[in-house]
Formats: structure tokens, C-alpha cells, sequence
């Protein structure tokens, strides 16, 4: 095992350093032109990947991935994690795309690794946009998670098989995950400039109708006409959550409790920011 993944970390910087060769490169040699910035905020296995994957089939958007993800060959070492460091590495990500709007995934635990502030991007980035998604089942969330990391599978295209896993569920890493997430989130949305400049959005509501998620919000956040997302992307867990758990008969009534259930939304009365949790 430590063999594997001695492999893999090298693996994974050479092609750092192939990728950061090619940032360099975008930053020195081509001319920097004026585009619109745009940032996904979101943690693990809210739905960010499915908001990154539609927003490629839009024209005139390019998107990466987690450019924080120290794991990822387009993220940043450990030893990087800083507020300058970090804000270099997304310019200079965002410089070597070339379409008028560009934009990235921030997790929102990369950002407080790196002590990165939402207000510090803003101002770096003061024309930015933003795509907040979170994911309102926080037991769907952190099943997604438990079986991604079990089956090594964190997406799926169309004409794959995803990989199953049956997960056994602790209650008190359950509460600690929902609190953590929540506590992410809430930080996030005391910022009351966020409402003008971004599109705040559920993965239940994305799943269920991305076409209106994106023709009443996104698009018009990027000043663009209605438009068909598409995406080669499919739903990984489809199962009942009692085929999934292992000992669902033991957990069922926690699963059930309120306090792994969120929802978020704008206020109307022109408070900015503002949240509402259920």
C-alpha cells in the first residue's frame, strides 16, 4: 500500500510540474486580456463537479476543477497554503484559460487550509462571480462520500458502471460531518455582498431541473441568454438509502432527525446574505 501511493504521489507531481510549466508559460508569453472571473463554492460531494461538467457545455466558458486540491496535479503543494500563494495559483489558472468567462472549484475547507478568505478572492477578483451549491441531505451527502472513498469511483460517465458499496453509518462521524459542512456554509453566507454577485443553489434542485436552475439563475448571473446544460455525467448512488447502509435497521431514526437536513435561501427584505437553515 505504501508503494501505491508513493507511486501515485509521483505521478501526480510530474504531471504538477508539466501543468505548472504550461500556467507559466499562459502568464509570461500571452497577452492578458479582460475575462469574467467565476468561482464555484462547495464541498465534497455537494454537486460541484455535476455545476463544473454543465457549465463546460456552455460557449464562451472553460472551467477547472479544484485548483486549491493538494492531491491534484493542478492544485497546490502543502507547503503553498497561504493567502498569496494560493491567490497567484488561481490567476495564473485563470490566465491560461482562454474563453470570456473562466472560473474554478473553491472548496470551501481548501480555502480555509490555505487561510484564504472569501472576501480576500473578491478582492482580488472584484468583477467575480460566484455558484454557491450545497447538498440538503447531509446523509446523502456523507454517503456519497463514505462510497466514493470505498470504491475509489468519485464520478461516473455516461456508459460506465458506477461502483456500489454498502456503508456502515456512525452516528457520531455522521454529526460531526453534518456540523462541520454547516458550520462551512453558514460562515460563508454572513458575507452580505455575496447575493448581488452570486447564484445560490441546492444539488436537489440542479438534479432535478438543471435546465431552470440555469436559465432563472446561472445564466442570468453570467450574462447569458437561457441556454440547454448538458452533461455526460451520471447519478452514482441510485439505491435506497436502506440498500446502501449496512446497519440501517440500527441508525434509521438518526437519519431521520432534522439536523441533517439544510436549506439555504436569499432573504426578500433586502437583508443580503442572509440564510435559513431547516
Amino acid at each position: 500500500m505504501a508503494k501505491k501511493q508513493s507511486s501515485m504521489a509521483w505521478k501526480v507531481a510530474m504531471k504538477r510540474i508539466r501543468h505548472r510549466l504550461k500556467l507559466g508559460y499562459a502568464w509570461m508569453l500571452r497577452r492578458h486580456p479582460d475575462y469574467q472571473p467565476l468561482f464555484m463554492l462547495g464541498t465534497g460531494r455537494s454537486g460541484s463537479t455535476l455545476v463544473v461538467d454543465y457549465l463546460r457545455s456552455l460557449p464562451d466558458v472553460e472551467c477547472y476543477s479544484e485548483v486549491l486540491d493538494p492531491d491534484s496535479a493542478i492544485g497546490i503543494g502543502e507547503h503553498e497554503r497561504s493567502p498569496a500563494r494560493a491567490t497567484r495559483h488561481i490567476r495564473r489558472s485563470l490566465q491560461s484559460l482562454r474563453a470570456p468567462i473562466r472560473g474554478c472549484k473553491l472548496m470551501l475547507y481548501h480555502l480555509e487550509q490555505c487561510g484564504l478568505t472569501v472576501d480576500q478572492v473578491q478582492a482580488a477578483f472584484p468583477r467575480a462571480k460566484y455558484i454557491i451549491i450545497y447538498r440538503e441531505s447531509l446523509v446523502e451527502q456523507h454517503l456519497s462520500e463514505c462510497c466514493a472513498r470505498a470504491t475509489g469511483q468519485w464520478m461516473v460517465r455516461r456508459g460506465n458502471t458506477p461502483k456500489q458499496a454498502r456503508i456502515r453509518i456512525d452516528p457520531e462521524g455522521l454529526r460531526l460531518f453534518a456540523h462541520s459542512t454547516r458550520s462551512l456554509y453558514e460562515a460563508l453566507l454572513t458575507h452580505r455582498w455575496l447575493r448581488e454577485h452570486a447564484a445560490l443553489l441546492s444539488y436537489e434542485d440542479l438534479a432535478a431541473d438543471p435546465r431552470a436552475c440555469f436559465a432563472e439563475r446561472i445564466c442570468p448571473l453570467l450574462n447569458l441568454p437561457p441556454l440547454e446544460p448538458r452533461t455526460a455525467l451520471v447519478k452514482q448512488n441510485t439505491r435506497p438509502i436502506a440498500e446502501r447502509v449496512e446497519n440501517y435497521a440500527e441508525v434509521a431514526d438518526v437519519l431521520c432527525r432534522p439536523e441533517f437536513r439544510q436549506h439555504y435561501s436569499w432573504t426578500q427584505d433586502g437583508a443580503v446574505g442572509q440564510l435559513r437553515a431547516a
